[in-house]
């Protein structure tokens, strides 16, 4: 991203020379036909539309230190023409040049621009009317008794309309003779392609940094300017009055001379303020403000989320090429680098994560597999409860049920973490756990303590543990998937009701005694799914929560596709 390629550097100043050529020629031809218009801001206009501010303002400056050779006095208009073309600029950027009913909406715009005229002029030519093509007007209007300031201004609007009518209409046309496509060459030097962005600046409630930069080198060099006319009023009047011996009245008469002297100076350095500021405002925007913008943006929408996002996201930065060729570059290819490392750390974190997560999973399997391993009377308990509490979950998420709970991640904790459910039968004695017939009270007081043991020994298993996910729920899941949904004393261990019971362990409680019903033991045959859907039913709102024997009643299905997966 160079500041201007040579091609289009030579471009400009071919535009620009054309823009100067079009005042002179036009203006040159008015005066010598005797029309009472200026006509010199032609070049100017047209030049602002298609190359952009900063050429159009050099095309009205240049104009008037050309026409200054012949005429002192057009010098210190040139500020009034670098005005005229950042108007024009600023309304060609707002679409004002695509319909000559726009175009004319400026007048009023330009009217205003000629008070200050006005008042320049009548400074210049010693508070007297000034000596341009207005004057016979001004003359007029002084004659009938209005004073010189207003005749001047009053004047000038007479002259001013149909010179910015004309001049408008005359540029427009001009502009339309111009192919799209050559247009399209100048986007870079006017900076056509980065408008999006000042959009976005001017709806930001902070300044940009092009609007700061923008306003700092103005008021730097604004002050530059008053710093000179002070120094060139003392030091002139000085000069002119050192050694002598003057009157009062002499005195005034050069200090007057003095003053206007230099206000023509200000004047002049301040149009080439002005274009050295639209000159800075491209340089600064292409430079510094719109790569850093650029970067900023295509960082803010970096892709965390997955590999092949993050992957397009490096793509994207390293396609804007940014070759500022300074610290701007060098930040560039610092972040390029960087975000790539930070991808392939990232993909690299993942993968050991994964690692861990199936590790985490063998283990949790694993220790499932040990207590299915004495409890003979389960079988496959354990793979068909988590495929029951998966499934209820999954169902609940879909009917729109606890949503501010249950997502897809939820879902795979509660799959992965239901086998440990009944983990502290581990620590119960093979004589109780397999117990051929019903338990007594007794050793059903002991076969409960396996909910408190099991979330001991879970609490323990997760202390070491990085990612604590599955870990709580499986000790949630373990402590509370006998508790009871109406509190009642047959829940344990701590006999709580309701919501106050994890979510996840009321889906277990389902799925649990669902298993029991559905599976042979030694007390007992299995019941047919509608008779173990009966009884269920029959405990909702008591044993069970109702939402969850809702998600059950509609997935009979899936139910015995699961019960015929993991036969007895």
């Amino acid at each position: 991203m160079k500041l201007f390629k040579s091609k289009t550097l030579y471009q400009t100043i071919v535009l620009v020379i054309i823009g100067v050529f079009i005042n002179r020629m036009i203006a040159d031809t008015a005066s010598i036909a005797g029309v009472p218009l200026y006509l010199d801001s032609i070049g100017t206009m047209f030049v602002s539309v298609v190359g952009g501010l900063c050429p159009g303002m050099l095309v009205g400056f240049i104009t008037n230190m050309i026409g200054g050779l012949s005429d002192s006095s057009t010098f210190y208009y040139g500020t009034i023409n670098v005005l005229i073309a950042a108007i024009a600029g600023y309304a060609a950027n707002k679409g004002y040049f695509e319909k000559i009913t726009k175009v004319l909406c400026l007048i009023p715009f330009y009217l205003i621009l000629s008070i200050p005229c006005s008042v320049l002029g009548y400074v210049l030519f010693d508070m007297n009317i000034a000596d341009n093509v207005a004057a016979p007007i001004a003359t007029s209007i002084h004659n009938a008794g209005f004073p010189i300031l207003l005749s001047q201004i009053l004047a000038d609007f007479c002259i001013e309309l149909p010179d910015k009518l004309i001049s408008l209409v005359v540029a427009f046309l001009l502009v339309k003779l111009v192919p799209e496509s050559v247009i399209k060459k100048f986007d870079m030097v006017a900076g056509r392609d980065y408008l999006y962005y000042d959009r976005m600046s001017n709806n930001d409630k902070r300044k940009s940094l092009r609007t700061r930069v923008t306003i700092i080198l103005f008021m730097s060099g604004l002050a530059i300017c008053v710093l000179a006319f002070l120094v060139s009023y003392k030091t002139t009047f000085e000069t002119m009055t050192v050694g002598k011996t003057l009157t009062e009245a002499e005195l005034g008469s050069i200090r007057r001379d003095v003053i206007l002297f230099c206000i023509k100076l200000f004047s002049t350095m301040f149009g080439l303020l002005l274009c050295i500021v639209s000159f800075t405002m491209i340089l600064a925007n292409r430079t510094l403000v719109s790569p850093l913008y650029k970067m900023t943006k295509e960082m803010s929408r970096f892709a965390y989320d997955d590999s092949d996002g993050r992957d397009e996201s490096v793509a994207n930065l390293k396609a804007l090429n940014i070759t500022t060729e300074n610290e701007i570059e060098e930040l560039y290819l610092a972040m390029c680098k960087t975000v790539s490392e930070i991808d392939e750390y990232i993909d690299t974190t993942n993968e050991q994560s994964e690692t861990i997560q199936k590790l985490q999973v063998s283990i949790i399997t694993t220790l499932a597999d040990v207590v299915e391993s004495r409890d003979i009377t389960t079988g496959h308990h354990v793979k068909r409860t988590a495929e029951y509490s998966a499934l209820l979950a999954k169902k609940l998420k879909d009917t729109g049920k606890y949503t501010d709970i249950i997502d897809d991640d939820y879902i795979r904790r509660i799959y992965i973490a239901a086998p440990l459910h009944d983990i502290g039968k581990i620590k119960i004695s093979d004589t109780i756990l397999n117990k051929p017939g019903r338990l007594n009270d007794e050793e059903y007081e002991v076969i409960k303590t396996h909910t408190t043991m099991g979330r001991d020994m879970l609490l323990n298993a997760s202390i070491n543990i990085v990612n604590t996910e599955y870990f709580q729920m499986a000790i949630d899941i373990a402590t509370y998937h006998h508790e009871w949904w109406d509190g009642s004393e047959k829940g344990y261990p701590e006999r709580i009701s309701g919501e106050a019971i994890p979510l996840s362990a009321r889906i277990m409680a389902v799925a649990d005694v669902l298993d029991a019903l559905l599976s042979k033991r030694p007390y007992k045959d299995g019941y047919p799914i509608e008779k173990a859907m009966s009884i269920i039913n029959e405990e909702k709102g008591t044993h069970f929560d109702p939402v969850i024997i809702d998600a059950l009643n509609d997935s009979v299905e899936e139910i015995e596709k699961i019960k015929n997966m993991y036969p007895d």
